[in-house]
């Protein structure tokens, strides 16, 4: 009996955990899988249907009707929406009776690296995109495991740095911009260690290093909260032979949170500490390079090459991923689309037009929608008309 009930607690958790991964992709990057099995429609997604739009608080609202000939089809709409005493006008464009997103990489010269990876397991495939430049697609997170994205930028050096960073004395990755150059010298940091930044006159020394920085608030003092990598940081000094210029320097603020970089070289520290926490990876990508993974197994550090479509799995071995592919010169690019011809998704798209600009807006049924504009905010609502008793499947 005691068993049975610690299996049902399992497999409760391991779900929620899953569940996590689901929600978190999808709200963030609007993938195009389906995380959960098609449900029956509600009758309450049926019309008749408005759109309720308010500018500010003080406002009355203005109710307009939303037809179509067909909801289970997708239908092309050609209603203008004047909104009183402003020159805004809301444009109805398409309806959508499903609707999804689907995402794709973009070739892009001002883009950078983008990877595909597809996450597996009981009732689950969902496609994750990550790219390190994009703070919501560093990583995805749940209670088995993660996913998050480093980039380092020379290739011939990322199967150097990485063995390095097995060393459990070396707090990261360390990229210095010497004076008029476009590439970073890369170094794995240490504490205590000093390292000379080629083709320059400077030394660079790693002072301190803390998992999770935070200031005292009597001493004003620099202290580690936990050995967990919540917001880790390094202090760096640089010499010329003349003088010392010494700054903290943050994994996940590159830029100081608290005052402007006084040193004198251009320099980003990259925390790649995985806590020792198994079914947790970093996928680190290189231009030109093929794409490493530093993984923790065991407790114990590890880097291996990834190969493209082999599993890997998370603490739960019955979930994983793989990496499906790495884009180059690339961006993330997200659009709407219809999924099918049945009354699931319901959705309007709209173009908001004033002062010679127009504004795609996404108005998913009963999702608030905000659209800031000189006359204040402006909140649109495509919902059902209240007091209806229409409930048709």
């Amino acid at each position: 009996m005691g068993t049975d009930t610690k299996s049902k607690l399992y497999s409760r958790a391991v779900c929620v955990g899953i569940i996590i991964i689901a929600l978190l992709t999808l709200s963030s990057n609007h993938n195009e899988a389906r995380a959960f099995p098609e449900r029956a429609r509600p009758s309450s997604l049926t019309g008749p249907w408005e759109l309720i739009v308010q500018m500010g608080m003080e406002v009355q609202r203005l109710h307009f009707p939303v037809t179509v000939s067909d909801e289970n089809k997708p239908e092309k709409l050609e209603t203008v929406l004047p909104v009183m005493v402003t020159p805004i006008k809301i444009r109805l464009q398409h309806y959508l009776p499903d609707l999804t997103w689907e995402t794709t990489a973009v070739k892009d010269a001002k883009g950078g690296i983008v990877a595909k990876l597809t996450v597996k397991g009981e009732n689950l495939k969902q496609d994750i995109w990550l790219n390190p430049e994009d703070p919501p697609r560093q990583s995805i997170s749940s209670s088995i495991g993660g996913v998050a994205i480093k980039k380092l930028h020379d290739p011939n050096t990322v199967e150097k740095l990485l063995h390095e960073l097995i060393d459990a004395n070396a707090a990261g990755i360390v990229s210095i911009w010497p004076e008029d150059s476009n590439s970073p010298f890369e170094y794995a940091a240490r504490q205590g260690e000093t390292i000379e930044v080629p083709k320059s006159k400077y030394k660079v020394r790693i002072l301190d290093y803390v998992p999770h920085y935070s200031i005292d608030a009597e001493t004003k003092k620099v202290v580690n909260m936990s050995e967990k990598p919540v917001n880790p940081a390094i202090k760096v000094s640089v010499d010329d032979g003349e003088k010392a210029h010494e700054q903290w320097l943050w994994s996940k603020f590159p830029s100081s949170p608290h005052k402007e970089l006084q040193l004198p070289l251009r320099m980003r520290f990259s925390d790649f500490n995985l806590g020792g926490s198994d079914g947790r990876y970093i996928l680190v990508a290189a231009p030109g390079a093929q794409p490493w993974l530093l993984f923790s197994k065991k407790g114990k550090m590890q880097a291996k090459k990834a190969v493209l479509g082999q599993p890997y799995p998370f603490s739960n071995e019955h979930y994983s991923f793989f990496v499906e592919k790495i884009f180059e010169s690339a961006v993330i690019k997200t659009d709407w689309k219809n999924d099918s011809e049945k009354l699931l998704r319901p959705a309007v798209i709209a173009a908001i037009e004033y002062d010679d600009t127009v504004q795609q807006a996404v108005l998913e049924f009963n999702k608030p929608y905000h659209q800031k504009t000189r006359f204040g905010t402006m909140v649109l609502l495509y919902r059902r008309q209240m007091g209806s008793s229409k409930a048709t499947n």
